[in-house]
């Protein structure tokens, strides 16, 4: 009996924990590639490592048609000349993404930061 209260509370603890279903989170890496265009509202930059949480590979949408959050197409491309910014001099981008919105199956950064040191 205590062996069975003992699981479902481990499963419990598993299944709604923050990391299982974090819907925001940091990533940090270096900007590998970028790209600017129709799909993924607008652009997007690919780190040099997976994203996770429910995010596919390595690419995260900016957000330059300002579909999600603040619905501020400025909004996004100050993150996207920032982004590129930090691609530039090699500094580590430090992205806030939300994994539950999607912009053509691709996480959604809400926020950039960039590394100098």
């Amino acid at each position: 009996m205590i062996k069975a209260i003992l699981k479902l509370v481990i499963i419990f603890a598993i299944t709604h924990s923050t990391v299982a279903n974090a819907e925001l989170f940091w990533k940090s890496g270096k900007i590998i590639s970028m790209l600017s265009g129709q799909l993924y509202s607008g652009c997007m930059v690919a780190l040099d490592k997976e994203i996770g949480f429910d995010c596919p590979g390595k690419w995260v949408s900016l957000d330059c048609k300002g579909l999600f959050d603040d619905k501020n197409k400025e909004t996004g491309k100050k993150k996207f000349a920032l982004a590129l910014a930090a691609a530039q001099t090699g500094k580590t981008v430090h992205l806030l993404v939300n994994n539950l919105h999607k912009a053509n199956g691709f996480c959604v950064a809400k926020r950039v930061q960039v590394s100098y040191r």
